[in-house]
């Protein structure tokens, strides 16, 4: 039988787990662990991905470390966001989208919008 998903507790879980990542050494893990942790978190609002996080008995160091393997200089984050959903669905992928409101003072009301993929950048 499944269980009953709980958001605050999957919440509180990934804040918990994420004071112990802090005592971690790798300073790769570190860098990642609080915008991983924050990631996830709004993820898990979506209780397919939330029950993956509950059920699952991987940490958030786990996923962190999963994140960082193979990078040597730096990660974009769009691909720290798609290894951390990567490490619980291996077959998902993250796509962003970015809106740009060019206005000045005067014309707010009348202002422009730019709607790009940030998935098109790269």
């Amino acid at each position: 039988m499944d269980s009953i998903y709980n958001y605050e507790f999957v919440k509180e879980k990934i804040e918990s787990e994420l004071k112990e990542l802090d005592k971690s050494t790798d300073k790769k893990v570190k860098a990642v662990g609080k915008y991983v942790a924050d990631k996830l978190i709004q993820f898990a609002k979506n209780e397919t991905f939330g029950r993956a996080i509950q059920e699952s008995e991987s940490k958030l160091i786990d996923c962190c470390i999963h994140v960082v393997k193979g990078v040597t200089n730096h990660i974009s984050d769009i691909e720290v966001y798609r290894k951390a959903a990567q490490f619980y669905f291996p077959k998902s992928d993250v796509e962003f989208s970015m809106n740009i409101v060019v206005s000045d003072e005067k014309r707010k009301k009348k202002s422009q919008k730019i709607n790009i993929s940030l998935d098109d950048l790269f």
